[in-house]
């Protein structure tokens, strides 16, 4: 791998990357690269990648639009199997050698949506809150109604298997909890104190 890839949206010197070392990431099922220092969106966009997800209702095509934590239209399943992280923002995930990203919306694909063309023809009879008055009848089927609506709104998945990580817990225990700290509260906080209570 050249240290110069081709990359139709790169500046050709500066930012916060390092040129001499390329990263491959891969994308809906197909590799690209990066250079160290990349978010998982400047890669994206420097390769030309346009359509990142798709809108909640009518599906409508969605890209990179902020640099950080405010970025809504980025959202990612992260890794797979065990390790998949639903939901992070394309625009807060450091580039890696070998990650994995795909939309969480789209389908066939985020690039062809057959759910952008349902909303195109019927948007108008699509109100705000459609489905909670449209699919209240049978009762009995609400439930076989919502996995489609979930599955429609285009959020990431959890894995169904226990996380592999380690997570540090620590349990805190004590006599009195005082919520607050008002005069009434800082009070009560000293009262329980000298009476030798852990507060």
């Amino acid at each position: 791998m050249t240290n110069r890839l081709n990359q139709c949206n790169r500046m050709a010197e500066g930012g916060r990357i390092d040129r001499s070392k390329p990263l491959t990431f891969t994308w809906n099922g197909k590799d690209y690269q990066g250079y160290q220092g990349d978010t998982l969106a400047s890669a994206m966009l420097a390769n030309g990648i346009k359509v990142v997800g798709r809108s909640f209702k009518y599906a409508r095509p969605r890209g990179i639009f902020g640099h950080g934590a405010e970025e809504a239209n980025a959202l990612m399943q992260l890794g797979e199997g065990k390790e998949t992280i639903p939901n992070p923002r394309a625009t807060q995930i450091e580039l890696f050698d070998g990650l994995t990203a795909k939309a969480t919306n789209g389908w066939p694909s985020v690039d062809f949506d057959l759910m952008h063309w349902l909303g195109k023809l019927g948007g108008k009879m699509m109100p705000v809150g459609f489905y909670y008055k449209t699919f209240m009848w049978p009762e009995k089927m609400w439930m076989t109604y919502e996995k489609f609506i979930r599955k429609a709104a285009g959020f990431g998945h959890v894995s169904a298997h226990p996380d592999p990580d380690i997570y540090d817990k620590l349990n805190q225990h004590c006599d009195v909890m005082v919520v607050g700290a008002g005069p009434a509260g800082l009070a009560a906080a000293l009262e329980a104190g000298r009476a030798g209570k852990r507060v």
